[in-house]
C-alpha cells in the first residue's frame, strides 16, 4: 500500500471551482492521461526487460520507495547490461514536452490534480525518470561510464535533490573516496552540511564509512540535521548495532520530521525486526499523521499476513478513535486494505 493511497495532512492548496470548470478540467486531464498511457506503452516496448519485466519497471521506486536498490533490482540491472544503460541515458537526455511540463506544474498548487495523478506516478515528471536513471546507473557501476556526460549535465540540474542524485553516482561509476564527503559531515555548522547527507543517503551502502558521524549528527540541538541525519541512515543501511539503538531513540523526538525519518529507516532494518516492531506499534499513538503513515506502512511491509491480523489490526482499530480526523480516516483506509472482515465488523459496532 502506498503513502500517496492515504489523505493528506491539510488541504491548504485545494481549491474550489464551478462546476462546469471542474467538469472541463477533469475531461482534460482523462484525455492527458490516456495521451501518455499510450505513449508510456509505445515507449516500454523498445526496453530490455529481465524475468518478464521491462526496465521502466525495476528502477520504478527507486526515487522514492526505497532509494537504492534492492538485490533482487541490483541483478537485474547488471543482467540487461548494454541495452539498459543504453535506455537509462536516454532517459536522462529526455525531456518532458510543453503541455505535461505545464500540467506538472499546475498539480504543484492543486493538491487534488496532484493526489490523483502525480503522486501514484499516473503522470510521472521528467525529475522522476530522471533520478530513477541516475540512480540505476551508478548502482551498474564503472560499466556504465559513457553515462558520465549525461550525468554531468544532470549534476548541474536545479533541482538540489536530482542533481545530488546525479553526482553520487558519477562517484560511483569513478569509484571516487567519499573521504572528502566524511570532512564534510564531522561538523554540522558547516553551510553544505545538509547536501552532504543527502549525497551519503544517495551513495548507499558505498557511505558507510560516514555512518558513525551521522549517528552523532542525531543528537544535534538541530531538528533539521537530526532529520537528515535520520533520513541518511535509511540510505546507507548499514552497520544496525550502531544504528537501529540510535534510531529508536529518535522515535521519542520532539519534530514531527525527524520521528517520521526515523520511522523510515528503522525499516530498512529488517534483520532488527524484533527491536522493530514493538516500537512503530507505539507510533501507531502519535498525533502526527505523517508519523503515524511512516509506521503504519512500515508495519505492512514488515509483518507476515498472520502478524497483521494479531499485531497491527488490534492497533488500527485503536486509532479509529484518535482525535486526528485524518488518522482516524487512514486508519480505517489500513483496516480495510489488510482486514476486511475486521473493518465491517468494526463499522458496524460503531
Amino acid at each position: 500500500m502506498r503513502s500517496n493511497d492515504f489523505l493528506p495532512c491539510d488541504g491548504k492548496n485545494q481549491k474550489s471551482f464551478p462546476r462546469r470548470a471542474r467538469t472541463w478540467r477533469i475531461v482534460f486531464v482523462a484525455l492527458f492521461v490516456a495521451v501518455v498511457s499510450i505513449l508510456v506503452f509505445t515507449l516500454s516496448q523498445n526496453e530490455p526487460s529481465y524475468q518478464g519485466k521491462h526496465l521502466s519497471q525495476w528502477i520504478h521506486g527507486l526515487e522514492y520507495e526505497n532509494v537504492n536498490p534492492t538485490e533482487e533490482q541490483r541483478a537485474a540491472l547488471l543482467a540487461m547490461g548494454e541495452p539498459a544503460i543504453k535506455k537509462l541515458i536516454s532517459l536522462l537526455e529526455e525531456r518532458d514536452f510543453a503541455l505535461k511540463r505545464n500540467f506538472v506544474a499546475y498539480s504543484r498548487h492543486h493538491a487534488d490534480i496532484h493526489k490523483r495523478f502525480i503522486a501514484p506516478r499516473y503522470v510521472v515528471p521528467e525529475s522522476v525518470y530522471h533520478a530513477q536513471a541516475a540512480t540505476a546507473l551508478g548502482e551498474i557501476g564503472p560499466t556504465a561510464s559513457r553515462a558520465i556526460p549525461a550525468l554531468a549535465t544532470v549534476a548541474t540540474n536545479k533541482d538540489v535533490l536530482l542533481s545530488l542524485r546525479a553526482k553520487a553516482a558519477l562517484m560511483k561509476i569513478r569509484q571516487e573516496s567519499v573521504a572528502p564527503l566524511l570532512v564534510m559531515l564531522q561538523e554540522t555548522n558547516y553551510t553544505n552540511w545538509g547536501s552532504a547527507a543527502y549525497l551519503a543517503k544517495y551513495l548507499g551502502t558505498n557511505a558507510e564509512p560516514a555512518v558513525p558521524s551521522l549517528v552523532k549528527s542525531l543528537q544535534s540541538t538541530n531538528e533539521n540535521v537530526r532529520e537528515l541525519a535520520a533520513d541518511a541512515l535509511g540510505g546507507i543501511a548499514k552497520n544496525p548495532d550502531i544504528v537501529v539503538p540510535a534510531l529508536l531513540d529518535c522515535l521519542d523526538d520532539q519534530d514531527a520530521g525527524v520521528r517520521r525519518n526515523a520511522i523510515d529507516s528503522l525499516c530498512k532494518f529488517k534483520s532488527a525486526k524484533e527491536q522493530i516492531v514493538p516500537k512503530l506499534l507505539q507510533c501507531l499513538s502519535d498525533t502526527d499523521n505523517n508519523a503515524w503513515l511512516g509506521a503504519a506502512i512500515g508495519l505492512d511491509k514488515i509483518l507476515s499476513k498472520e502478524e497483521k491480523k494479531t499485531l497491527l489490526v488490534p492497533a488500527l482499530i485503536k486509532s479509529l478513535n484518535s482525535r486526528i480526523e485524518v488518522i482516524r480516516a487512514n486508519a480505517a483506509s489500513f483496516l480495510k486494505h489488510i482486514d476486511p472482515d475486521a473493518a465491517t465488523k468494526t463499522k458496524q459496532s460503531n
